[in-house]
């Protein structure tokens, strides 16, 4: 709802389908997305509506909010801007609040699909990522708990030795319990020494559980995308960014 407020506010076309649109109308939704004399833009689509069947080609870049618990359904929204017909590069999002439970659900589906591995093949190095991706029981009783002392809970946890130049990570962030004991310029200031400018590039063509083998960006103007380059700046909101590029193949 806030972020449709929000695009209402800033007076963007905007089409809207979720669980409430009568089924009869959300092919005609899809269709003026698509149709490219239209002016309409912003497709707000809520992540279980409308099955399988919507192909959403008119639009290249899909925003991921709220993750869910199931990976299934994740995975089954973003497939509908990266469908048979679409000729355009597809860039996919997924924007989660730094140090709260969001990454940590997408924690969770890392998990799940690194399990599917394990039990889909026998190789040792998918046992090995399911360990990696898996919660620990002080991981699981911090799950509530808002961290604001990082920029990035997934790069902490993954312990990058590339972004740093093969050092170790600095190993002085606060737990959990005594990050609630500094005072506001304190925890300001923790947070800015750790936004230092690091990064690292992509290594091969990795999956989705493989974050380490992802390139890195502390800063978005090293995203790949010049559309996220221009978010950058001294007052973005995003404090970190992973990013992988997967080569499309041709059709036939």
């Amino acid at each position: 709802m806030i972020t449709y407020d929000l695009i209402v506010v800033r007076k963007y076309p905007v089409i809207r389908l979720d669980g409430g649109t009568a089924v009869s109308k959300r092919q005609k939704l899809v269709d003026q997305l698509n149709d490219l004399k239209r002016d309409e833009f912003v497709f707000l689509l809520s992540s279980k509506a409308g099955g399988c069947g919507l192909n959403l080609v008119g639009a290249n870049r899909l925003i991921l909010f709220d993750p869910d618990w199931n990976p299934a359904n994740d995975k089954q929204a973003a497939a509908r801007v990266w469908r048979d017909g679409q000729q355009k590069h597809c860039y996919v999002y997924r924007f989660l609040a730094a140090g709260s439970i969001e990454e940590k659900v997408y924690q969770r589906q890392l998990s799940k699909e690194a399990l599917q591995d394990v039990v889909g093949s026998s190789s040792g190095g998918a046992a090995e990522r399911e360990t990696g991706a898996s919660f620990s029981q002080t991981e699981l009783r911090d799950l509530f708990r808002l961290r604001e002392d990082t920029n990035s809970t997934l790069h902490e946890k993954l312990d990058c030795t590339r972004c740093t130049g093969g050092e170790p990570q600095d190993a002085s962030h606060a737990a959990p319990d005594a990050a609630m004991d500094v005072d506001s310029k304190q925890l300001g200031a923790r947070v800015k020494d750790a936004n230092h400018s690091v990064g690292c590039d992509q290594i091969g063509a990795p999956l989705e559980v493989d974050l380490d083998e992802w390139a890195h960006h502390s800063a978005c103007e090293t995203v790949p995308d010049t559309i996220m380059q221009q978010l950058g700046g001294p007052d973005t909101m995003v404090s970190f960014v992973f990013s992988c590029n997967v080569e499309g193949k041709p059709l036939g």
